[in-house]
């Protein structure tokens, strides 16, 4: 991901290192600060909606596990799944039963598809028009239109599935299928948790979405700050197209995360819109303490913490 940053963040905006690390200097002193603040305050509030999916998870419990899969996710080539397995073993750790955890899981893995994949580009498609009917002079954003439509797109399939998987007939249709090779205490269990997941999902829906949806804002809101911060001006509307974009390659594992792409096509989009190039860069390398930096120290010291807090294997006698 660095190596990505040093080399493609110049080529796209044009500016050379030395440019950008002098508009880096001149920014004021509160400002990483208050990103590292906005970063923190995002991850407490997905942290909300894990608990909300875990009933009965310790909050330090809720948040170690996820930040330790949240940068996991970041740091890792397929990082993803790991940091799955590894906030499963720290619930578990944190007296969880099984079922419970993968239910919690499933419920804010399907709030984080609908909010990433399918109400944040649906909301900067919809800044993009909008600002596009108020200012018929306004520049397009490299490949935003399409990206947005193949990740709603994409996302609006993978719901569909997941509805019909979820439905009992289906799912007990899909358990008998495989005849022995699931016992039938275990098929019971599938079922029984599915109503459980099926159940929270109908009555929890808005303690599930609006936590991570509160988090999403402030990363916007990270965004704008930093944009003002290099001394920029950017209609507000299309702060949304941008951050939309953004999450949208977020999708794209060219690198974990996104990280690295999500962070240069947004400096060019910003050079688009008539953003000086240093400050474009020194914009994104700012918006990278809230959404890069603070998920990796954060997920590093939950991994550390657990990791220590394992207990030893007795030594043979």
């Amino acid at each position: 991901m660095i190596a990505l940053l040093a080399w493609a963040l110049p080529w796209a905006t044009g500016a050379s290192w030395g440019e950008i690390a002098g508009t880096l200097a001149a920014l004021p002193v509160w400002a990483v600060p208050v990103m590292v603040l906005l970063g923190v305050g995002a991850l407490l509030l997905e942290t909300v909606t894990v608990r909300t999916a875990l009933p009965g998870a310790p909050w330090s419990g809720a948040l170690s596990g996820h930040s330790a899969s949240g940068a996991v996710s970041l740091a890792v080539p397929g990082g993803t799944t790991i940091g799955l397995a590894l906030m499963g073993w720290i619930l578990r750790r944190a007296g969880l039963a099984l079922p419970v955890i993968i239910t919690g899981i499933i419920a804010a893995s399907l709030v984080e598809m609908v909010l990433t994949s399918v109400l944040i580009p649906l909301a900067g498609l919809a800044s993009y028009a909008l600002a596009s009917v108020l200012s018929p002079t306004a520049v397009a954003l490299p490949g935003a239109l399409w990206a947005a439509l193949l990740a709603v797109l994409g996302a609006l399939l993978a719901l569909a599935l997941t509805a019909v998987l979820l439905r009992r007939p289906v799912l007990s249709a899909l358990l008998a299928q495989f005849g022995g090779a699931v016992p039938e205490h275990i098929a019971h269990s599938v079922l029984a948790q599915r109503d459980v997941l099926v159940r929270m999902l109908r009555r929890r829906w808005a303690p599930l979405v609006l936590p991570t949806l509160g988090a999403r804002v402030l990363q916007w809101s990270a965004l704008v700050l930093a944009i003002e911060v290099v001394g920029a001006e950017v209609p507000l509307l299309l702060t949304v197209a941008i951050f939309a974009l953004g999450r949208v390659l977020s999708l794209v594992p060219l690198t974990p995360g996104g990280a690295g792409v999500t962070e240069t096509v947004g400096a060019a989009a910003l050079v688009a819109l008539g953003v000086a190039s240093a400050d474009a860069a020194a914009a994104m390398l700012l918006l990278l303490v809230t959404m890069l930096l603070v998920p990796l120290l954060a997920g590093a010291l939950a991994t550390a913490a657990a990791v220590a807090r394992a207990p030893r294997p007795r030594a043979a006698r």
